[in-house]
């Protein structure tokens, strides 16, 4: 349902693979990752019809002017090689507004995305659908190397991810 529907979130890669999610939440704070975008060796004008095709295709919304809302890694922030213009400014062009504020905090990031993974009581509150083979295959491959660090390696869309479920609130703060 369009009024369930949140925002997109991107992590920026242009030989790395872009990655982006689309998530939805519903009445009761359970997030739904409904679609994926995954590609490496394509600029941005190509990467913004992926996004605009997707969104079509599962009828994601769109504001007033017609543009599309995400959230994306602060480095969008920084100019491309082949441009005087931002990752971001390139997207605007294309009728994707990209917020760059994004928390990239690894560690309470990691945290919060387990959080949501493990649910209260045993109850999820992230759902994936299986549609996103590629978020799913980087969960399944996740792994701390040496020490109290992850291997970041191969983790484009799990950054999407991490980037969206810090918009939210801990599970573990009080409600009042």
């Amino acid at each position: 349902s369009p009024d369930m529907h949140d925002i997109i979130s991107i992590d920026p890669g242009l030989n790395n693979p872009l990655g982006a999610l689309w998530f939805a939440v519903d009445y009761d704070g359970n997030i739904y990752v409904l679609a994926e975008h995954f590609e490496a060796g394509k600029d941005i004008k190509y990467h913004s019809t992926k996004l605009r095709e997707i969104s079509t295709k599962i009828g994601w919304k769109q504001d007033s002017n017609g543009f599309l809302r995400a959230i994306i890694d602060s480095a969008a922030n920084q100019k491309t090689l082949g441009s005087l213009k931002s990752v971001a400014e390139l997207f605007y062009e294309h009728k994707i507004a990209v917020n760059t504020n994004v928390n990239k905090d690894m560690f309470t990031g990691i945290a919060r995305v387990k959080e949501y993974l493990i649910g209260e009581n045993g109850v999820p509150r992230v759902y994936i659908f299986k549609n996103c083979v590629n978020l799913i295959r980087e969960l399944k491959s996740y792994w701390w190397g040496q020490g109290d660090t992850p291997k970041k390696t191969d983790d484009h869309l799990l950054d999407c991810l991490r980037y969206y479920i810090m918009t939210k609130p801990s599970l573990k703060e009080k409600k009042p």
